[in-house]
């Protein structure tokens, strides 16, 4: 496992909380559910119809760009993949999966 980090924030710990902080208030506003404290480093799960290891700070295995967070949404709700597209002028893209799982590894706290 290592410490929680969102890509781009650098060193700066409170950078990096009030990052997190925007990503869990804007998806509640927009999909209405409060997301799970769970601080998620990797996620293994199917995609679509493809299984595949998706994991904060390297490129999305399906869409590529960099993955910025994975969101747990609660029990029997999705998973959400927030990442950043290959053009940087853009805004982070999600991406809502479904709430199945194979394995979920968290940060250290």
């Amino acid at each position: 496992m290592s410490t929680f980090f969102i890509p781009g924030t650098g060193d700066d710990r409170r950078l990096t909380e009030r990052a997190y902080a925007d990503m869990r208030v804007e998806l509640e506003r927009d999909l209405g559910i409060r997301p799970n404290r769970r601080r998620i480093a990797k996620l293994w799960a199917r995609r679509g119809s493809t299984d595949c290891v998706t994991e904060v700070g390297r490129p999305d295995p399906l869409r590529g760009g960099v993955v910025l967070a994975i969101f747990d949404m609660g029990p029997r709700q999705p998973f959400v993949v927030w990442r950043q597209p290959h053009d940087a002028a853009l805004a982070g893209l999600r991406e809502i999966l479904g709430p199945h799982a194979y394995a979920v590894v968290e940060f250290d706290l």
